[in-house]
């Protein structure tokens, strides 16, 4: 921890230099501006507690200063209102201002670094650093201030907030050395860690006032209010300071970048210490599987051999994994990715009959991320050549899977299926692209026949559709059966959704549902023609979607067309989907 922050530290001062070099007008008047709008908060905070101190007392009270006990009561209370009032009005014109002047020094800065675009939202990024920094560098002045006011009317306390700040930054460095939950707590929730501190600080200065006064050695009351108050604001400032140098640090890369003239922009990468990867280096991750394997699947056999497994995904591994009896797959996930590793888990977890997918054996985590357990028959990848026969012979098998009741109703109840997301909005846009009357005749009738669509979709039969299947993610068993070892996207699609929609992809489509009928009964009373509009239908969002409008239209007509043929059908009518 030590040597992150010492690390932080240069870097700021590294960036501060920059700033004041290039901006120093602007940084300083920042720094001024923002000490003005915090000074102007605290006595907005600190007259309403005289004004009421007033209103409950006969007179003025002695400890007022000798000033006010001059006035008159009435007229003490009206001014020290109006004047809670004016600081109130200075604070937030002091906000107003440090906005202009956080634009104004962010223009100069981007000015005189001479860098074309690097990336999206550049200009936010960067006035968000600069103003970042100004406003850590204000309050640590604020800090200053402080103390040193504190230290000359009341120096106790003051000693007590310093000895508090170096025992709790000792008590932290020592638990992030020691304890992997605060070192994940404070690499990803720094903030709610900080403010936690913060009000154990605040409350630490508010004991010593408190038993201060009990033993009859405490200043006067006034000081005692503006010693409560300026230890809340410290304390807060000292949270925001912290909090915003670790923001600095995490875009440290793009802000080097923005303004400094040798440096360049470098991918931002997931931080190392943070990610899979030093998980799955060959001298850490033989103890880690070990204990996967004996978790899930109580194998405990000392001969294990790891191989890297290609996924294909980003930000999802994989591991085939040999011990002296069995092989499995380990895939482990980032945080980035958790979504899939728990959509995938669901569907594992469901045990779907002929599902054509390694035997799930457990989920679990391995230091905070998803890992997924697979024993994996024996096999090998496909070749290039294989890919596309083997694609065909899934969906095929897919066709014949009748998911559980329990699942369809838990994805109805999360996701929204084809016939809700295809609907007059997604299609608004295709007007633009349209060329043609003919063109514009048959999105209208199409959009004039999206209920009937929508209807004739519910009434098909549901399908897992697995998107994605490429050789990376194929498996083929020395039987040669394909699977496929990636099912972080699957959904539940009306039958023939996600088929190829040309002529020879509709045509397999139709032999496939021939054939799979055989074994799975609700295949029988699907005509051939809902099938393929639901492949249509499929295409259509996904090029509207992508914006392909162009290729999107180019559907139309063929759908337009099996609506028309099935006018006349009564099947949807009525129908209820399985």
């Amino acid at each position: 921890m030590l040597k992150p922050v010492l690390k932080t530290l240069r870097w700021s001062v590294s960036l501060g230099a920059k700033f004041i070099r290039v901006v120093a007008f602007p940084t300083s008047a920042i720094v001024i501006v923002t000490l003005v709008s915090q000074l102007s908060s605290l006595l907005a905070s600190f007259l309403p507690l005289k004004v009421v101190i007033l209103l409950g007392s006969d007179g003025v009270p002695r400890y007022f200063p000798a000033s006010f006990a001059a006035m008159d009561r009435d007229v003490l209370i009206a001014g020290l209102s109006a004047a809670t009032l004016g600081f109130f009005l200075a604070h937030l014109l002091a906000e107003r201002l440090i906005g202009w002047i956080t634009a104004l020094g962010t223009s100069r800065l981007l000015a005189k670094s001479h860098k074309m675009v690097l990336f999206e939202n550049q200009d936010q990024v960067a006035a968000g650093g600069y103003q970042r920094y100004s406003r850590a560098l204000a309050g640590g002045v604020f800090i200053g201030l402080s103390l040193s006011g504190l230290g000359w009317f009341y120096p106790e306390v003051t000693l007590v907030i310093m000895g508090y700040a170096v025992l709790a930054f000792l008590v932290l460095w020592f638990l992030h050395r020691h304890s992997p939950t605060v070192r994940e707590r404070l690499e990803t929730k720094l903030s709610n860690l900080l403010n936690i501190v913060a009000g154990v600080g605040f409350f630490v200065a508010f004991g010593y006032l408190v038993s201060d006064f009990i033993l009859g050695q405490a200043p006067g009351v006034i000081i005692a209010i503006v010693t409560l108050i300026l230890s809340r604001q410290m304390m807060t400032r000292a949270t925001g300071l912290v909090a915003d140098l670790a923001a600095l640090r995490q875009q440290r890369v793009k802000l080097d970048a923005l303004f400094f003239h040798g440096k360049v922009l470098l991918s931002d990468t997931v931080q190392h210490e943070r990610s899979i990867w030093p998980l799955l280096q060959p001298h850490v991750r033989d103890s880690w599987i070990r204990a996967v394997l004996e978790e899930l699947a109580d194998d405990v056999e000392e001969g294990v051999v790891c191989q890297w497994h290609q996924t294909g995904q980003p930000n999802v591994a994989a591991l085939r994994v040999e011990t002296d009896s069995r092989r499995y797959l380990v895939k482990v996930f980032e945080k980035n990715r958790s979504s899939l590793a728990l959509h995938e888990a669901t569907l594992m977890g469901e045990s779907v009959t002929g599902l054509p997918a390694p035997r799930f054996v457990g989920a679990t985590q391995v230091q905070k991320f998803h890992c997924l357990l697979y024993e994996l028959p024996a096999g090998r990848p496909p070749e290039l050549g294989e890919v596309k026969p083997q694609v065909q012979f899934l969906r095929r098998q897919l066709l014949g899977i009748d998911p559980p009741s329990p699942l369809c109703h838990r994805y109805q109840r999360s996701r929204p299926m084809l016939w809700q997301r295809l609907n007059a909005g997604l299609l608004e846009r295709l007007h633009m692209a349209v060329t043609s009357d003919e063109q514009r005749v048959e999105l209208d009738s199409l959009v004039e026949n999206l209920s009937r669509l929508g209807a004739m979709l519910q009434a098909l039969p549901l399908v897992i559709h697995q998107p994605g299947l490429s050789q990376d993610t194929l498996w083929v068993t020395d039987e040669a059966s394909p699977m496929a070892l990636d099912w972080g996207r699957w959904s539940l699609e009306p039958l023939g959704a996600g088929w190829p929609e040309g002529a020879k992809g509709l045509a397999y489509l139709e032999s496939a549902i021939a054939e799979t009928a055989e074994t799975r009964p609700a295949l029988h009373r699907v005509a051939i023609e809902e099938a393929e509009l639901s492949a249509l239908a499929f295409a259509l969002e996904r090029e509207c979607n992508r914006q392909r409008y162009v290729q999107a239209l180019e559907l139309v007509p063929a759908l337009v067309e099996r609506l028309a043929e099935n006018k006349s059908s009564s099947y949807w009518k009525g129908a209820v989907n399985d």
